[in-house]
């Protein structure tokens, strides 16, 4: 990963839902849960009040605090997900500026 980077996951999804998953994807990061109140997603505008889910979203935050790159997908299907490489050339782009 990039230099002085951080990886977190969050969803509107319970905290048992997100273990099963990151167990099941093996993933090597934290997952942070927003099921009670959703105020994070809400927060970021990713959550969709019409339908009362969270969208597939990507931040990147810089070391300041301030977010850097905000990408609210449309839907939460395979077509909807972003590739490492992709976030990855967005992270380089920060860290040069």
């Amino acid at each position: 990963m990039a230099e002085n980077t951080e990886v977190l996951g969050i969803s509107a999804n319970a905290t048992f839902s997100q273990k099963a998953f990151a167990d099941f994807l093996k993933l090597n990061y934290p997952l942070l849960s927003d099921f009670q109140d959703q105020k994070v997603t809400k927060a970021f505008g990713a959550f969709d009040e019409t339908t009362r889910r969270a969208k597939r979203s990507y931040f990147i935050i810089g070391k300041e605090g301030v977010v850097r790159y905000k990408n609210v997908r449309p839907g939460n299907g395979k077509q909807d997900l972003l590739s490492t490489e992709e976030l990855l050339k967005e992270i380089k782009k920060i860290n040069q500026g």
